[in-house]
């Protein structure tokens, strides 16, 4: 895949789960082309700071979290959420030991970092997902080659739906609205329920997706003719400009015959899952067209490619491709 951005986007972007981010555990990570590390206070709440210890530069992964702090276990030092030092073995902090650490949230389930090139604190934030009539979300994760503005841009086009997902009459319901941080488009189109066992049977389906900068797209996914509702999360975090982890989670409205729902979420989870990783390929091979030949019907990308600009500090250009070498 040739990708364009030499910038990795700004904005909210997942970094682990709740359930992974465990009480006494130190996650080590790789995101924004740094390495970093989280953990969990005693007080329950989540941090994510540089990997590396200020003072001589070992690797925090292996330390020890006391209390509200996480110790170096090279040299002692104690370093509290906010990245401050607050000991070392001779009671004296130096003035420059100090790591960067990232804003959080934690939203059903999902660990949140806000990361912005120049350091800026967030603005606006993704939105709580606390419905109480839903189930918990199912969560998957990929890593591959590819970029968070390419991932995103799925909500904008509605004619991949058909030759690579199998859907049927695709269209949008209302233009793709535009405010501020956020892109709400609503589209409509019918596929097969193979995915639910009656691979003879189609039926219509309703989509509302929210994209919130290029890290955090919400996706209330409908199926009228037998009342059952889906709320997918697609939220890919770049490793660097050239490699995205994408993190994908899924739940479904308790259903109105109560014990139907446990056998409903994961036909559902399965179904919408596979669909997601029938991109995969394509992202990860595909090559970005800066001024693509688009048909009257595919608008939607030009108001969605208007809409990415604004989360990068600095426009991104396009990277000239290598020349190609043929044997004489």
């Amino acid at each position: 895949m040739t990708v364009p951005f030499q910038a990795i986007p700004n904005g909210w972007f997942c970094v682990a789960t709740t359930r992974e981010l465990k009480p006494g555990r130190v996650l080590e990570k790789r995101y924004f082309e740094r390495e970093w590390v989280l953990w969990r206070t005693a007080s329950g709440a989540p941090v994510m700071s540089d990997a590396y210890c200020p003072h001589l530069g070992a690797h925090l992964g292996g330390g020890k979290i006391c209390g509200d702090h996480l110790r170096c276990p090279f040299h002692g030092f104690e370093y509290a959420r906010d990245g401050a030092c607050v000991a070392t073995p001779d009671g004296r902090t130096p003035p420059r030991a100090r790591l960067r650490s990232l804003p959080l949230l934690e939203r059903q389930g999902v660990v949140l970092a806000y990361w912005h090139a120049e350091g800026e604190e967030p603005t606006w934030e993704p939105p709580a997902l606390d419905e109480p009539d839903y189930t918990a979300y199912a969560f998957r994760r990929s890593t591959f080659r590819g970029h968070p503005q390419e991932i995103c841009e799925n909500s904008s086009d509605l004619v991949h739906f058909g030759p690579t997902h199998g859907y049927g009459n695709a269209r949008t319901t209302s233009e793709p609205r535009v405010d501020g941080h956020v892109l709400r488009v609503d589209y409509a189109m019918d596929r097969s329920l193979d995915f639910l066992g009656m691979p003879r049977r189609r039926a219509a389906l309703a989509f509302s997706a929210e994209v919130f900068g290029l890290g955090f797209s919400r996706v209330c996914a409908r199926l009228p003719s037998i009342d059952v509702q889906a709320d997918l999360l697609v939220m890919p975090t770049p490793i660097d400009a050239e490699t995205v982890e994408l993190n994908f989670a899924a739940r479904v409205r308790r259903w109105k015959i109560p014990f139907l729902t446990p056998l409903l979420r994961p036909l559902f989870v399965r179904g919408y899952t596979s669909d997601l990783m029938a991109d995969v390929p394509i992202w990860s091979r595909k090559r970005y067209v800066a001024r693509p030949a688009l048909t009257e019907g595919e608008q939607p990308i030009t108001i969605y490619r208007k809409f990415a600009a604004q989360f990068y500090s600095q426009p991104p250009e396009p990277k000239p491709l290598a020349p190609v070498m043929r044997a004489s």
